[in-house]
């Protein structure tokens, strides 16, 4: 099999990368609106009649909650659609906000690929499943970043995305003629 190297595809090279803290500061806040959905649902299921009355969460795919009058398939897909929450917030707020979370929007960073000219839906996944193996060990695949040249961590890798400071835009002063129409920029 003959090997075939790609050329990377970023818009310019004085693009800066995201720092690690910024990073973590989204992920914080991503966090926090997982939470608050996680809150949400569960009212709504009370509201609807399910006797959910408490929720452990250890990690991204484990979760754990008592409950009561509940059948063993019911269980089933309610454990199923709380532990898909992280992974669908994750891929489709990447996707929808053309590489941004409501996280990494805050912290004005943005997810971008490595090889293509705009974030695609399986990079999305990809980079959302592989949040898990980012919490592996410890977190250690979050912690690459430190180390990284490209700050990559391991999910960045996995889906071939780097994360960028958002491209500031400079707003430069117009110059008016007489009658108020634009006539460059100065």
């Amino acid at each position: 099999m003959k090997y075939i190297k790609r050329n990377e595809i970023l818009k310019s090279n004085a693009q800066a990368l995201a720092t690690f803290p910024s990073r973590i500061l989204s992920f914080v806040i991503d966090f926090i609106l997982i939470i608050l959905t996680f809150i949400l649902l569960l009212v709504i299921m009370q509201l609807l009649g399910f006797d959910v009355k408490q929720v452990h969460i250890n990690g991204f795919t484990h979760i754990e909650y008592e409950s009561e009058n509940l059948s063993d398939t019911a269980k089933f897909i309610i454990k199923c659609i709380l532990v898909s929450i992280p992974t669908f917030y994750f891929t489709f707020t990447t996707y929808l906000l053309n590489g941004q979370t409501f996280g990494k929007m805050i912290c004005k960073i943005k997810v971008v690929s490595v090889y293509h000219h705009k974030i695609a839906f399986w990079h999305c996944l990809e980079r959302s499943l592989g949040y898990v193996a980012s919490t592996l060990e410890a977190g250690l695949g979050f912690v690459q970043a430190i180390w990284n040249h490209n700050r990559m961590t391991l999910h960045d890798k996995i889906a071939e995305t780097i994360v960028i400071k958002k491209e500031s835009k400079i707003n430069l002063p117009l110059k008016k003629n007489r009658s108020g129409r634009v006539k460059e920029k100065v």
